[in-house]
């Protein structure tokens, strides 16, 4: 019974029940037919590896546009880094007088 520790295993498991009791309710008490459940389940996977695939697409196009990554975490960015080591041997150059 260790899978049931893991938090996507008890998500799936808690989301199929849910949505079990949603199409047993709505079978039941609102007279929908299973037909009509059925197709609503087709669709929804097939909406699903639809947008799988259309991420999968747009993967290399977001990253073209994605700007760099900055050092803001490390609290330096390149370009100031580069620039405190100039300004360094800039006054470490000038005699002082």
């Amino acid at each position: 019974m260790y899978f049931l520790k893991d938090p996507m295993v008890r998500r799936f498991i808690s989301a199929a029940v849910f949505a079990s009791a949603f199409i047993w309710v709505a079978v039941s008490f609102f007279d929908v037919e299973t037909e009509v459940v059925w197709v609503f389940f087709i669709y929804s996977i097939g909406l699903v590896i639809l947008m799988i695939l259309v991420g999968f697409l747009f993967v290399p196009f977001i990253s073209l546009f994605r700007k760099k990554r900055s050092s803001l975490l490390e609290g330096t960015t390149t370009e100031d880094s580069d620039d405190t080591q100039e300004d360094k041997s800039d006054t470490d150059r000038t005699p002082s007088g």
